[in-house]
């Protein structure tokens, strides 16, 4: 097994597991309508964002599949993107304050770094985090959405390619 194959298996497993474990981490803190907002409200995005993570785990942990054929660059490409999205949705769901009081916010990053108030007095580095958290959501989503249609393009032309093959059983026209 070479390098690119367990990187691509590591990467799968990580696809299966960091979601979870982001979610579990936003249990650290008392929730509050942002985590409503965007647990709730927005499972339905959440719920793609995990059908989709998935699906391309499926291919990545198959040696047989049409992923595992593909070139090394596009495969690491798509991983890359994958752990962009990763790195953005676990910073979202460290650092995004949640609370329902102005006056009384907590982040699972702010809980970790023992700071239990998050208003006026919160330290600059959480604030900081927490708006590089908010442009992180969105740019994690197009990551994710680019590794998707990345994904689905490559497997589609290997499996196209893999298919229309010619085979000794083939009938030529002479």
């Amino acid at each position: 097994m070479n390098g690119t194959t367990v990187w691509m298996r590591f990467t799968a497993i990580a696809m299966l597991v960091i979601p979870v474990l982001d979610v579990l981490v936003r249990f650290t803190v008392p929730g509050g309508w942002i985590f409503a907002f965007v647990f709730f409200l927005g499972a339905p995005v959440w719920l793609l964002a995990y059908g989709l993570l998935f699906w391309m785990s499926l291919g990545m942990l198959r040696s047989d599949s049409t992923f595992a054929a593909a070139p090394k660059a596009p495969r690491t490409i798509i991983a890359t993107l994958v752990w962009a999205y990763l790195a953005c949705m676990t910073f979202f769901c460290l650092f995004m304050s949640d609370g329902g009081d102005a006056d009384y916010w907590q982040s699972p990053g702010g809980h970790l770094f023992g700071v239990e108030l998050y208003d006026s007095s919160a330290p600059e580095f959480l604030r900081t985090a927490e708006d590089l958290a908010v442009r992180g959501l969105p740019l994690g989503f197009l990551a994710l959405l680019a590794a998707a249609i990345c994904y689905g393009v490559l497997v589609a032309g290997n499996r196209r390619r893999r298919y229309s093959a010619p085979s000794e059983y083939s009938v030529s026209g002479s």
